[in-house]
């Protein structure tokens, strides 16, 4: 499914395009499943600079090996794999840091500098590629890293402690709905915020404490009466500029706001007294790393985190799936389907 120009979910065509060529220190995998994001659909409407038309989109991916290049050591034909969305160089000061999802030398992240996840082939790389275990559908592999490893990448630049209290936006989203399992794992009171109360029911059985209710995203006055006053120790912000005033000021003083998402692209207002006299810090958090996928793929095959998978939909409905998400119809994720044979629970 190829995007020859940014616009709404039809402008999505169907056409041949030539296959990936892997380098020799890459792979070329036969797509098996693709996720749909949040991301995905900015991806279409225009808002990321480095996409190049026409692109094949989707960075959440699992397949299956077909072609090792010679400089390839980890991985052969056959092997079953997820990504992370990014291909890294992995000699810049950023890939020897371990932080490979901030690299801007490497070919680049999926559908925008190379081609994704909606085509039948990817390249792919021993920085960036993960075994998958056999107990794992590859439908499923395919959202561990962005909607599972996303959260967990978040929680842990959060630097929460057994107890804390933490509060996630947008929490019937993909990313939200699995960062509030895997808060639950980590012994965390989790406040989830939703702008649907007929998302509550699923909100709660992710393992949310408590779920807020809030269509006009000032909720900071309900997260102070449900902590006694004293604010969360930290918010993870899918949402982004709609949210993001309530969510500075449902902090305690010393809590961390971790930027995830910007639902709606622009600028969020900042009052810098706020996070001056409450000593409150705003980190920046991207997508996993190879790490963060490897310790879900771990917590999954574990049976620790059962991901959400909403529906399930033939490659060619890329538009539906992005209609269906645009009029926020699901929680958790929806997963595009290559025709491979694997099948979601297989």
């Amino acid at each position: 499914m190829v995007l020859p120009r940014f616009g709404d979910p039809g402008v999505f065509t169907c056409e041949e395009v030539a296959r990936p060529v892997p380098a020799d220190d890459q792979m070329l995998l036969r797509v098996a499943a693709c996720g749909v994001c949040g991301h995905d659909l900015l991806n279409r409407a225009g808002h990321f600079p480095h996409t190049q038309l026409p692109a094949v989109m989707g960075h959440e991916i699992a397949g299956t090996v077909v072609e090792a290049g010679p400089l390839v050591t980890r991985f052969k034909p056959g092997d079953r794999v997820a990504v992370i969305q990014r291909i890294s160089c992995g000699v810049c000061q950023a890939c020897r840091e371990g932080r490979e999802n901030t690299c801007v030398s490497g070919p680049g992240f999926y559908g925008e500098g190379i081609s994704g996840g909606y085509g039948e082939y990817v390249i792919a790389s021993q920085r960036n590629a993960v075994p998958v275990p056999a107990s794992i559908p590859l439908p499923i592999a395919a959202v561990l890293s962005c909607a599972i490893g996303t959260g967990y990448h978040a929680l842990r630049r959060a630097g929460l402690r057994l107890g804390d209290t933490v509060v996630v936006t947008a929490a019937s989203g993909g990313v939200g709905i699995h960062t509030l399992k895997l808060a639950r794992l980590m012994g965390l009171r989790a406040i989830a915020i939703t702008s649907s109360s007929a998302k509550v029911e699923a909100i709660t059985a992710a393992g949310a404490t408590d779920v807020v209710v809030s269509p006009d995203f000032a909720f900071h006055s309900q997260i102070r009466t449900l902590t006694g006053g004293r604010g969360a120790d930290a918010v993870i912000e899918i949402a982004g500029t709609r949210t993001f005033p309530s969510s500075m000021r449902c902090l305690r003083g010393g809590g961390r706001l971790i930027m995830v998402g910007n639902v709606e692209p622009g600028n969020a207002a900042l009052n810098p007294a706020l996070s001056i006299l409450k000593e409150i810090d705003i980190l920046g958090s991207a997508h996993a790393t190879v790490s963060d996928l490897e310790a879900v793929i771990r917590l999954v095959a574990d049976g620790a985190i059962v991901p959400e998978i909403t529906a399930t939909l033939p490659l060619e409905q890329a538009a539906d799936a992005h209609r269906m998400m645009e009029q926020r119809a699901t929680s958790g994720r929806v997963v595009l389907l290559h025709d491979t044979g694997e099948v979601l629970g297989s």
